[in-house]
């Protein structure tokens, strides 16, 4: 057509930018990298070399491809907390080797567990679709990777995505189903039966046989007196279940937990991967 001209824009920024020619075999990393240095960019975010199979939540892999660009892998170290009561929860949490606790605090000033989650769950759902703050602690209870999505990103898939928003609900059923029966748990059951039971739960969700605890931090989650967990901890180690040493704990014999363990044991491991 007259006056018409192609446009070799494309052509002269290819040249500036100097792609590398790609040879019969080439590494795609290697092609990239070079480009973003010549043009003075940042690389990509790690996020971009997730495992192409990874488990988080309980989402099915259709879902984590589609949240695979928006998930960041981080590294959490043990007794950190992700937020404490009160806090804006700006990240949900989908725990890999991870495992996570939820506190309340009690009038006293002792704390107790309302909640642990592995690699089944998430921590923080309860904040989406939502603006009030956390209603709980949430503290790294075995340390290890998550990959952790921004709120309010979460939010925005939700509104376009049907099976996401099931995995929501079916997540926050979940949480209420642990969190009613812990409330029975701690209630009616003994507290070395609630110990084996936290136990037993922690090794199903790290796949770990020793845990980095102390009689403190165990007082804490049962919500009992240190004195209490001294005594406990000496009669399971005599009864070759467990054994320790300062600020460690080894499970000797799972099957004997098991069967000292409460009946929730049975409900709340539903929940986890045992």
């Amino acid at each position: 057509m007259e006056g018409y001209k192609t446009d070799s824009g494309y052509a002269r920024r290819t040249a500036q930018i100097g792609v590398p020619s790609l040879a019969p075999e080439f590494r795609i990393d290697d092609v990239i990298r070079s480009t973003y240095e010549t043009l003075g960019l940042e690389q990509l975010d790690a996020v971009r070399s997730l495992p192409s199979k990874i488990v988080v939540g309980g989402l099915p892999q259709s879902l984590v491809n589609k949240l695979r660009p928006l998930l960041k892998l981080t590294l959490l170290t043990k007794d950190d907390y992700l937020y404490q009561q009160d806090d804006r929860v700006d990240f949900i949490y989908f725990p890999e080797t991870a495992v996570i606790s939820e506190f309340q605090m009690l009038a006293d000033g002792r704390t107790i567990e309302v909640a642990v989650t592995g690699a089944e769950g998430a921590v923080g759902i309860s904040s989406v679709w939502g603006t009030s703050p956390a209603v709980n602690c949430a503290q790294v209870c075995v340390g290890g990777t998550a990959y952790k999505i921004e709120t309010d990103v979460l939010e925005r898939e939700l509104t376009y995505s049907r099976p996401l928003q099931r995995w929501l609900h079916d997540q926050i059923n979940s949480y209420i189903k642990q969190i009613s029966q812990k409330v029975i748990c701690n209630t009616h059951h003994a507290v070395e039966e609630r110990f084996c039971t936290w136990l037993l739960m922690l090794q199903d969700r790290s796949k770990k046989n020793k845990f980095n605890l102390t009689q403190e931090y165990i007082a804490g989650v049962l919500g009992v007196y240190r004195p209490s967990v001294t005594c406990m901890a000496k009669s399971l180690r005599e009864k070759n279940a467990i054994d320790y040493v300062r600020g460690q704990i080894f499970i000797s014999d799972r099957n004997k937990l098991k069967k000292m363990s409460c009946a929730c044991y049975t409900e709340l491991s539903s929940n986890g991967t045992s």
